[in-house]
């Protein structure tokens, strides 16, 4: 097949969030990935993204540099990410995904370590049998090959590849990060294709070099792994909102790092910002140390402080992290009353009905918190916000229809996905406390049907 090198458009439909495929080495924009566009195509929790591939010169045929013709360095190929980034259609996309095969892998690292904007706009970045520490094995193209001279362990361009890694993006990139490596590549082992990079990024799919990146159908473990990552694990109140959270995250990632470099010295509301920020781009240990070390007084970051306690005591069950977040909402919860704070009440109130019941099984205190909650709800502004509190009140009150019919109206007022996502996560949480088997599924229904706003 002759080299032709090109951007191919498989779905262009102008929206908010692109993925883009980029082959490996001898690999091909149109063959590299076999079915894997059209079954990011036809996934309904992936509707909202658009799809490409970027093409660029690479072949097995020796370079005759200076004298007829070459492959590009790897480094000019990183440029070229760079610029097909930067020009229609893929400029006009607020977040990028980039899925990558092989040597593919390097050029989008260098891409986005040489430039910083579009390292803003990336969302994801998936890496398969990328060779990022390099390829030991000794090659007999190696004199021939600029392209393999480049990938050699200890050359100059992994060697700085690395080390420009360490330093710009380090161990918490500022976007969703996944590395995969095949069980049966032996042309990229995992000492270079995963083990460069912390265990939690790391994942190994079934297949040799070629095989994980070529799902025959939507069962391939690669693919899962992908849709996985662009889905954040699974989508709520709609298709699209993968594409519109992926969106956000970049939103995230701009305010903290506005804020981040003066966390010692923020205002209550910036507090607030930087720790659901944090807490969105998965550094949740960050937000709770931050919040800490701030000592928050107002009622707002003491309970966006006793919330992170709570979701990570929910993971890891520490018994001070459930204690210290009842303790705060109570604390909180007696401040906004003092205030006459009806938002900031009604949301203190039923995160103490929840804590009560979840971790100190007191139906009577829960019982009774959430009663609290709902007339201090019934008083405030109503927003979606009030509407799930009144929901949640309701299960743990016994009235399963009044919160069907509570969450059903929050979601008639359009919520943001995270704001959704947090809805149902909560939602689903209490009606299985409460043992509400049948609306714990109208739950899941109701909010996977629920309509995306733009």
């Amino acid at each position: 097949m002759a080299d032709n090198p090109r951007l191919i458009p498989h779905r262009a439909n102008n929206a908010r969030a692109a993925v883009v495929l980029v082959h490996g080495f001898s690999g091909k924009a149109d063959t590299t990935w076999g079915r894997f566009p059209d079954l990011l195509m036809a996934e309904k929790a992936l509707s909202g993204w658009d799809v490409f591939s970027i093409g660029y010169s690479t072949s097995l045929s020796f370079d005759i540099a200076g004298v007829w013709s070459a492959d590009p360095a790897i480094v000019t190929l990183g440029g070229l990410i760079e610029s097909v980034s930067d020009v229609p259609p893929i400029d006009g996309y607020e977040s990028i995904a980039f899925l990558a095969h092989s040597m593919g892998g390097l050029l989008v690292q260098r891409a986005l370590l040489s430039n910083d904007a579009l390292r803003k706009r990336v969302s994801h970045l998936l890496l398969f049998g990328t060779p990022s520490a390099g390829l030991e094995k000794a090659s007999p193209f190696n004199f021939w090959k600029r392209q393999i001279r480049d990938m050699a362990a200890g050359s100059p361009f992994i060697t700085k590849l690395r080390g420009d890694w360490t330093t710009t993006i380090g161990t918490t990139p500022p976007f969703t990060f996944v590395t995969v490596a095949g069980d049966r590549d032996e042309f990229v082992p995992r000492t270079s294709s995963i083990e460069p990079f912390p265990e939690p990024r790391r994942r190994v799919a079934y297949g040799n070099h070629l095989e994980i990146v070529k799902p025959p159908d939507a069962d391939h473990l690669g693919y899962k792994i992908a849709v996985k990552a662009l889905t954040g694990g699974g989508t709520v109140g709609g298709a699209q909102d993968s594409a519109r959270l992926a969106v956000e995250s970049r939103h995230f990632q701009d305010a903290i790092n506005t804020l981040w470099p003066n966390r010692a010295d923020l205002d209550d509301k910036s507090l607030v910002t930087l720790a659901l920020a944090l807490e969105a781009v998965g550094r949740q240990g960050d937000a709770i140390d931050m919040l800490m070390k701030a000592n928050p007084r107002g009622t707002d970051p003491i309970g966006v402080l006793a919330g992170r306690l709570k979701r990570r005591w929910l993971v890891e069950h520490r018994r001070s992290d459930a204690e210290q977040a009842l303790s705060l909402y109570g604390q909180a919860l007696q401040q906004a009353e003092t205030k006459v704070d009806r938002a900031q009440a009604y949301y203190h109130a039923i995160n103490c009905a929840f804590m009560e019941l979840a971790y100190g099984s007191d139906v009577s205190a829960c019982r009774t918190y959430a009663q609290r909650a709902l007339a201090h709800a019934a008083q405030a502004t109503d927003d979606v916000w009030r509407r799930a509190t009144e929901g949640e009140a309701n299960l743990y009150l016994g009235n399963a229809a009044a919160a069907g019919d509570s969450y059903r109206s929050a979601l008639a007022l359009s919520p943001e996905p995270w704001q959704a996502t947090s809805i149902y996560q909560q939602a689903f949480r209490a009606a299985d406390l409460v043992g509400e088997e049948d609306l714990a599924a109208q739950l899941k229904a109701m909010f996977s049907g629920a309509p995306a706003t733009t």
